[in-house]
């Protein structure tokens, strides 16, 4: 079995197919997320891992992103998520005297970045969101997670463990 590093970027892990929405060192295979998937193969990846990766799919695609993991994932297979926790935002970066206008490049990304268009975020979530767009895409089981519970990604210089604060942790399980 395979496993599955969506929306890697420039962060790649070692061993995994790492997927990007463009070109660079390490990207093993270029997918548009908002209509590519169907290219990754069914029942295929033991788990999959998308690091602030959600917040720049557009609201109408969210549902088809997540249905498209869960089918490359095998039984039992897991889609472990990172993503901007509003909740976080708001009690950490939004009421923190000392963060400035941070909460909002944490809120809506990088949207006047002309770099690249997916810098933008479209959505915000919150566990009980994530967990119930899980659970609609076929997930029989959602829980939370920590960096820690998983040391190779922990290890990595991601988002996850940099934003911690402001980041919503879940994984589904098909």
């Amino acid at each position: 079995m395979k496993r599955l590093h969506l929306g890697c970027g420039d962060r790649i892990l070692a061993g995994w197919e790492n997927v990007d929405g463009r070109e660079g060192p390490g990207v093993n295979r270029v997918v548009n997320i908002h209509g590519g998937l169907w290219v990754l193969e069914s029942a295929t990846y033991e788990w999959a891992y998308a690091s602030h990766v959600l917040e720049h799919i557009f609201p109408n695609k969210l549902n088809e992103v997540l249905e498209h993991l869960h089918r490359v994932l095998a039984p039992g297979g897991r889609l472990t998520i990172a993503t901007t926790d509003f909740e976080g935002i708001y009690k950490h970066r939004y009421l923190s005297p000392d963060n400035g206008s941070a909460w909002e490049s944490a809120l809506f990304g990088e949207c006047n970045s002309t770099d690249h268009p997916m810098a933008a975020h479209r959505n915000c979530f919150t566990y009980p969101k994530v967990e119930r767009l899980l659970l609609q895409a076929g997930f029989s089981a959602v829980r939370p997670w920590r960096t820690e519970d998983y040391p190779e990604i922990h290890a990595l210089n991601d988002y996850a463990r940099s934003c911690a604060l402001v980041t919503c942790f879940a994984e589904g399980i098909k």
